[in-house]
């Protein structure tokens, strides 16, 4: 028997070589994709360095509160601390505001956070791997306009989450599960931001690729769970209103079981809506990445054997298929290119059960 399960791995080794050397190649190839043509993308502020923070000041900036239909929207960055987010210190967050006419200014949480009208839902989107920091900004600009259009005059606050995802090594595709990592430590980050919105504010998360185990990380320390030896100072968040959306969902299909790796994820959402790929190039290779790897959640779904796990939280999960609508796509612009995609989502986003789109 132990001689037929060393036969089985050693026929497995071909295809293992396969992923490694084709699949990041392909996402960061994809990254490099032209925009839609009918967004600007608006060009942000040069990063500021991490000692340059505390003297930070941005001559425009403005306290006024803007409607939250226009076309504004916030990005959040670690990019310039991520020594800081592998240790597990106390991270410095870079904030860009844009205002959707191709101007933009350096900011702050607090004005991010003063700027938010009472009761509005905010979105807050994380991007997966391999994504520089150029790319992010088409993404941002596309996806903004994208989820707007399906809901033009209901009201949402938009924030992107952005992580140093870019390969950081001479070969991208030894990259793939340092980034899965990094983007698990991003989580207790992104929790950390998610508490400093009042909670009058519905959160919607979405996540895409390895953002879903970002996303994840964030669920499961909010409940006071442990992300890689690390939990949020002050316990499980309060209750609150949160949504969330996994698109190409780069996590094993039982991450989120009881007893499993975010086991908690589910306790402090309210509805988890995933998009099933059944055809999703990169994610066909995800068990090979590691001996005994499930199959990625994105190309299963909650599977039966998961739904017997998780009892009552089948009440707030729902898988939709979307494989004819992305086919083998995988990277962002695949799903912001399909309006029918953000039609779906909508009542995710804007909180908007029961209501027409206008």
């Amino acid at each position: 028997m132990h001689y037929r399960r060393k036969l089985r791995s050693c026929h497995r080794l071909p295809w293992i070589a396969c992923a490694v050397l084709l699949v990041p190649s392909w996402l960061m190839a994809q990254t490099d994709l032209p925009s839609v043509a009918s967004i600007q993308v608006p060009t942000a502020p040069a990063v500021a360095s991490e000692a340059s923070a505390a003297e930070r000041v941005s001559a425009s900036s403005s306290n006024d509160v803007a409607t939250a239909c226009a076309p504004e929207y916030w990005i959040v960055s670690t990019r310039t601390s991520t020594q800081q987010v592998e240790s597990g210190q106390a991270c410095h967050y870079d904030v860009f505001r844009f205002n959707g006419t191709n101007s933009t200014h350096q900011s702050s949480l607090d004005e991010l956070t003063s700027s938010l009208q009472p009761g509005v839902p905010v979105c807050l989107m994380a991007h997966g791997s391999f994504v520089t920091w150029e790319s992010m900004l088409k993404d941002s600009a596309c996806t903004n306009q994208w989820l707007r259009a399906a809901a033009p005059h209901q009201p949402m606050h938009l924030i992107f989450y952005t992580w140093s995802s870019e390969a950081d090594g001479c070969i991208p595709q030894l990259q793939v599960n340092k980034m899965g990592r990094r983007a698990t430590l991003n989580g207790f980050y992104l929790a950390d931001l998610v508490s400093r919105i009042s909670l009058d504010h519905p959160i919607c998360l979405i996540g895409h690729s390895h953002g879903t185990r970002m996303v994840s990380a964030a669920l499961h320390s909010m409940a006071g769970g442990i992300v890689s030896g690390k939990q949020l100072a002050g316990g499980p968040l309060p209750l609150r209103k949160i949504r969330v959306v996994f698109a190409a969902a780069a996590i094993d299909h039982n991450w989120l079981n009881p007893d499993e790796r975010f086991g908690l994820a589910l306790c402090p959402a309210e509805a988890v809506l995933n998009l099933k790929n059944q055809h999703d190039f990169p994610l066909l290779f995800y068990p090979l990445r590691r001996p005994f790897a499930t199959r990625a959640m994105a190309i299963t779904g909650f599977t039966h054997s998961d739904r017997q796990q998780l009892g009552s939280g089948n009440e707030k999960i729902v898988d939709y298929d979307i494989t004819e609508l992305v086919g083998f796509g995988h990277i962002w612009s695949h799903y912001y290119e399909r309006p029918e995609i953000a039609a779906l989502i909508r009542p995710y986003v804007f909180f908007n059960d029961g209501h027409s789109s206008d």
